[in-house]
């Protein structure tokens, strides 16, 4: 796999050189193009939310969470560097099940290959450079495949046209960041990130280092765009502090109780998009060449083994929009090849914990495997079909195949590397035999919009799912030899509102869902699929124009997350029918009030607030949730030179960026930020 992965990658830049020496890309938009190559052209009246390259740059996040707290049904929880976790529309999902359970796209193409999921994916795109963020909450499998069960993630490039700039941000802890965008503004780009952070825990500090590479040009009757995405990530890794409320004390928040941890990553992506406008629609076709490569140490288990992955996959998606006076059909196809390995190894003899971890859990590798995997899928979608004055219907339907060709590179079963047995019955780490496993899925979303001027209303159903990841499917332990999992299922209904006033505009979605074959640990240690979730809850989103000088943009998100299972868990949790699910808060809201003073100068007040919630499953413990203040300025000097200021956490308010309880470890926090100062410089060159 990976020597056909070399020669198509040799191949591929080779056809490339040939068309940069065919003459540059038009200027012209062909408006068609969104509606396939973006999120907000799936439906106009679907819970989608962008923002836009304009408050990106202002924002300049250090994190992904300080962007999405900004859109409704989302909470990117943030870990330690760049760590984090993420809801929508759900809790903060952990553990089996958790990774893979969101769609992160750029520029409409997965990010990673299904089955090789990264929870913290998010660091794999180049977020700070990008030209837009947008978000689809909800289920979205119809479109854009497997994962897409919770809600799609799309980071959008920077277009080359953008203006050429140099910018810098300095914060506390030794933080300092440096952006570039260089190019002609006409056929070719580059923008480059690079940032450096002490971090405010004890030895807690990343450093990475970001590139993106576009050019546009025309290829025969083909408006081509080549983009190529490379990033790196050397992070040393702060976990849990311990004990009750310990966030609030002064003399632990800082501290970095797993000094040893650490996580490498980098990633490595290039596509080509190739668009023909064609009697009555347009047509894309993108083949794309993906690697990356991660080493982390497992510090939350005992013994903490490193555990190294990579991958290497290639694929092509074909679309095609047929655009007619009367309805439009967007349809095509997406075959994707992937190559995974995996190896953990545990560099020295467990001795201080207890007997039965120290006995089963020996030094050595614990696995060594590599899975191949095929996915072929065909998709199809109406819209704009008016089935009476104003009203209109659209659907979706997708068919995907996924295989997984798994391989043992070790003795099978719960020995040690060399084969010889563990006491209490075995090793903890067990390896299952070769196999191959094939997951056969449709989704489909159905739904009808109003076509009115002012304020539309829909209505839609749609099916998600998630097969199950590597992972999950063959990292066994004790005594679970095979496991034969379904994927997930998410079934929503959903009904909404979207209005564009006078003054104000915004959004109002109610949905309620279920999950079926939810994927867990039990209290046996086996890996299965018999969970039940249901969801149900409320976005609004307001844009309210306050008068010619000040705006008020806010988003509220009420969630209602419970169990529909009876089960023990192997963190010794009890999961029962009705009980809330942990780490999701009913309430989140976002506010943010945003003031020209005059034609220099500029300011913005946000408010976030996090309700309350339980960080058990069994609803014994609490988090008491937060309100926070950050602060934000611009000075523009001229023309060229522009000076920001950013205060987050104003107050100085003493919070948890997530709780959670566990039975070996009591009441756990990652605390949150104190109040830090940002200032900025850019420069139009």
């Amino acid at each position: 796999m990976q020597s056909l992965v070399k020669l198509f990658t040799i191949g591929f830049l080779l056809f490339c050189s040939l068309l940069f020496a065919e003459e540059k890309v038009e200027d012209e938009i062909i408006v068609l193009e969104k509606k396939i190559s973006n999120l907000s052209g799936w439906s106009k009246n679907v819970s989608i939310t962008s923002i836009n390259s304009y408050e990106l740059d202002r924002l300049d996040a250090q994190h992904p969470k300080q962007i999405f707290r900004r859109m409704p049904g989302l909470w990117i929880s943030r870990g330690s560097g760049q760590e984090h976790l993420t809801a929508m529309r759900s809790p903060v999902l952990t553990g089996p099940g958790a990774c893979g359970s969101f769609l992160i796209l750029e520029d409409g193409i997965p990010v990673r290959p299904s089955g090789f999921c990264n929870v913290n994916g998010l660091f794999e795109t180049a977020f700070e450079l990008s030209g837009g963020i947008e978000t689809i909450t909800g289920p979205a499998s119809a479109r854009y495949g497997a994962n897409a069960m919770h809600g799609v993630i799309n980071v959008i490039s920077r277009p080359i046209t953008y203006k050429n700039t140099v910018s810098t941000n300095f914060g506390p802890n030794g933080y300092k960041n440096l952006k570039a965008k260089l190019g002609n503004q006409s056929d070719w780009s580059l923008n480059a990130f690079t940032a450096t952070n002490n971090g405010f825990r004890e030895l807690s500090g990343y450093d990475q280092q970001k590139l993106k590479i576009r050019s546009d040009y025309q290829w025969n009757d083909f408006i081509a765009s080549l983009k190529i995405t490379l990033t790196n990530l050397n992070q040393e890794t702060a976990g849990y502090i311990t004990g009750i409320d310990s966030y609030k004390d002064s003399s632990l928040n800082r501290k970095n109780f797993n000094p040893e941890a650490f996580r490498d990553a980098d990633s490595q992506r290039l596509s080509l998009n190739l668009k023909r406008e064609e009697k009555n629609g347009l047509s894309t076709i993108t083949p794309y060449l993906r690697r990356n490569d991660m080493k982390f140490l497992q510090h939350f288990l005992p013994g903490t083994p490193v555990e190294e992955n990579n991958h290497s996959s290639l694929g092509l998606i074909f679309k095609r929009l047929f655009k007619s006076e009367n309805f439009s059909v967007t349809s095509g196809f997406q075959i994707e090849l992937a190559d995974a390995e995996l190896i953990e190894t545990q560099a020295n003899a467990l001795t201080t914990s207890s007997a039965f971890n120290n006995a089963t859990r020996p030094q050595g590798k614990h696995y060594d495997y590599e899975v191949d995997s095929r996915i072929y899928s065909l998709f199809l979608g109406i819209e704009d079909l008016y089935i009476k004055n104003d009203l209109l219907f659209y659907a979706d339907f997708r068919s995907e195949s996924i295989k997984y060709d798994y391989n043992n590179k070790m003795n099978s079963g719960n020995t040690r590397e060399d084969g010889t047995n563990c006491g209490f019955g075995g090793c903890y780490y067990n390896r299952p035999d070769d196999r191959s496993d094939t997951y056969n899925e449709l989704s489909a979303r159905i739904g009808i919009s109003t076509d009115y001027d002012v304020v539309n209303y829909f209505i839609q159903t749609s099916q998600g799912f998630r097969p199950p990841q590597i992972n999950e499917a063959y990292r066994l332990q004790k005594k679970q030899n095979v496991s034969d999992l379904d994927s997930e299922k998410l079934t929503m209904i959903e009904i909404g509102t979207t209005f564009n006033l006078e003054n104000l505009n915004g959004s109002l979605s109610v949905y309620k869902s279920k999950k079926r074959n939810s994927i867990f640990r039990d209290a046996e240690n086996f890996v299965i699929d018999n969970g039940k979730t249901n969801h149900q809850g409320i976005e609004l989103t307001l844009n309210l124009n306050i008068s010619e000088s000040i705006n008020l943009i806010s988003n509220f998100t009420y969630g209602d997350h419970k169990y529909d299972f009876n089960s023990d868990t192997s963190m010794r949790e009890k999961i029962r029918i009705g009980n809330k699910i942990d780490t999701s808060p009913k309430l989140m809201a976002n506010a943010i009030l945003n003031s020209q003073i005059n034609d220099i100068l500029s300011f913005s007040l946000e408010l976030e607030r996090m309700d309350s919630y339980y960080t058990d499953a069994a609803n014994l413990h609490e988090y008491e949730g937060h309100t926070l203040l950050h602060f934000r300025s611009e000075l523009i000097f001229s023309e060229k030179l522009m000076l920001y200021l950013r205060v987050d956490n104003l107050t100085d308010k003493d919070y948890a960026e997530r709780a959670d309880f566990n039975a070996f470890g009591g009441n756990r926090y990652f605390p949150g930020l104190p109040r830090e100062t940002y200032v900025g410089l850019e420069y139009s060159l």
